[in-house]
């Protein structure tokens, strides 16, 4: 199903097709990628698809008029409410049986001064409402009542920003969805955020590459790649063969949008005495083996090593913390707004 077909009062982000859940007899699960494009993925990155890492449920209610949604989740989860930048002070606990959840613009924004009002929409009009989910379990949408609408185009950023990548891309090991590294660059550029990471599932296939380039709505691109492949067993031919394609052909359909790639950010492979460093500079090398070697002059690489120190990591020496992921974020904020204004 589209999406927006029965949901004309919001708007879904980060929402590619809507599908019938596996855990409840209603609603409509949200989906960041089609069946269609799924259906030529590694198995497990059709099931990361099914997560919601950066989805969001997105509406402006009347007035101070109370708006319903009903919401569930195949296993426990959490939505966090934002409205514009604020984040909300309630975290909404989701679990297979559908609940309803009444929010209306928060008391405290309803008489904001101009100047706060115009430095707070800088990116999204603080009356929009952000339902921004956790990619911890598949979502589904049952219903939305009370008087609402789609922000307008005025109300959200102008550009948006696409980030592939792995389960750091998704966010993994952050607290929350809004502190991974995709949400603070967005954040920090006025950006929109479209989130295609797939924890474990980052094999740069031709159907993502496909589908990345075939996309009209994103206006910078980051591709993380890809210590899934680095860690499965991939050798360094079939990665730089993939990366290869996945990068030519984002960055050759879509010449006035830049494509910025990211190597290996620093992993067990780089830090352990049992890991295997040599693995991990060959991957490294090529990739910017890849990008020098392309065509298209919008793209360009970073050595992930150069955003974000060892000590940013979690104890698994593989997933950036809090620290990391800000880390990350500051140096992809040079990188991209650069690419942008160049």
């Amino acid at each position: 199903m589209t999406p927006g077909d029965d949901y004309s009062s919001v708007a879904l982000h980060d929402v590619a097709e809507l599908a019938d859940p596996d855990w409840t007899d209603a609603g409509d699960e949200l989906r960041r990628v089609p069946s269609a494009v799924a259906a030529n993925l590694n198995v497990a990155a059709r099931d990361r698809i099914r997560h919601p890492a950066g989805s969001e449920i997105r509406f402006v209610p009347r007035g101070t008029e109370t708006v319903r949604v009903t919401l569930s989740a195949a296993a426990e989860t959490v939505v966090r409410p934002f409205w514009g930048s604020f984040q909300g002070e309630d975290v909404l606990e989701l679990g297979p049986e559908p609940a309803v959840f009444e929010l209306s613009v928060p008391e405290p924004l309803t008489d904001l001064s101009p100047d706060a009002a115009v430095e707070a929409a800088s990116a999204f009009d603080p009356w929009v409402c952000r339902l921004r989910f956790e990619p911890w379990a598949p979502v589904a949408l049952h219903e939305v009542a009370g008087e609402c609408r789609p922000p307008a185009d005025a109300e959200t950023p102008d550009r948006r920003y696409l980030a592939y990548g792995t389960s750091i891309t998704e966010g993994a090991a952050a607290s929350a969805t809004h502190l991974n590294y995709v949400s603070r660059v967005a954040r920090n550029l006025d950006l929109d955020p479209v989130n295609l990471g797939m924890s474990g599932a980052a094999y740069c296939e031709p159907a993502v590459a496909d589908h990345i380039a075939q996309r009209d709505d994103w206006d910078v691109a980051t591709l993380a790649l890809s210590v899934n492949m680095a860690n499965r067993g991939f050798t360094v031919a079939q990665f730089r063969e993939r990366a290869d394609y996945l990068v030519e052909r984002v960055a050759g359909a879509n010449p006035d949008r830049p494509v910025v790639c990211a190597t290996l950010f620093p992993y067990h492979a780089d830090l352990r005495e049992s890991g295997d460093g040599e693995r991990a500079r060959a991957y490294r090398e090529a990739l910017e083996s890849v990008v020098a070697g392309c065509d298209s002059g919008n793209v360009s690489v970073v050595d992930g090593r150069a955003l974000s120190s060892a000590d940013g990591l979690t104890t698994d020496l593989l997933h950036p913390g809090d620290a990391g992921m800000a880390s990350i974020a500051d140096g992809l904020c040079a990188r991209v707004g650069d690419a942008l204004d160049g």
